[in-house]
């Protein structure tokens, strides 16, 4: 989908939806950002979905998912450079990875260890900005460091609760791409700036 065309339809889905919530300014312009990002998203994740159903993977990519998302929703982090590049990262992660690690298990200390490893990560280096998108404001970063290790915790009592080694395996994963993504090293290796706020403040 063209960036033009995506904007134009962001743009029309939320004057409809304002007419319900009123938002104005920077809220506006948050939405429409919002908006283009899941319309942006949405033959990779498509594509995704068809290929993990087709292989018979689709809950396991799920599972190796779901923590990923909800970690990352606080602690930002890196985007691939484009978007081809962005597919076919997503589809190693959540594809290729999970269909490679059937079958594999492990135990509930290994889970524990995984997730304080990602518990310290966040807290000490999330939330991650990136250039096109400094998060400003060191009450908001210190809200979203928070959150994000409290979303860590989340997914650490949901893979108790699922009590299954294979899955436990899927999760922990899904945790460590998430910490991977804010971690200063991948930021260098990857040659993007960090701290961008640092620019604005």
């Amino acid at each position: 989908m063209k960036k033009d065309m995506l904007h134009s339809i962001a743009i029309k889905c939320v004057s409809s939806l304002n007419r319900h919530v009123k938002k104005e300014g920077a809220d506006v312009q948050k939405m429409v950002l919002g908006v283009e990002i899941f319309l942006h998203n949405i033959p990779k994740l498509v594509l995704t979905v068809l290929i993990s159903a087709l292989l018979g993977i689709l809950p396991l990519t799920l599972l190796t998912w779901l923590p990923f998302a909800c970690i990352r929703r606080y602690a930002s982090g890196l985007h691939a450079s484009n978007n081809i590049a962005c597919t076919l990262t997503t589809l190693l992660m959540f594809v290729a990875m999970p269909y490679l690690m059937q079958g594999t298990h492990t135990n509930i200390g290994v889970l524990f260890l995984v997730f304080g490893l990602v518990g310290i990560g966040l807290y000490k280096y999330a939330p991650a900005d990136t250039k096109a998108r400094p998060i400003l404001g060191k009450a908001k970063r210190a809200r979203l460091k928070k959150k994000s290790v409290i979303a860590s915790v989340c997914m650490l009592a949901f893979a108790l609760v699922l009590r299954n080694g294979a899955f436990y395996v899927l999760i922990s994963t899904g945790a460590v791409y998430a910490l991977i993504t804010v971690l200063p090293a991948t930021y260098t290796i990857l040659g993007r700036s960090k701290n961008n706020y640092e620019q604005y403040e």
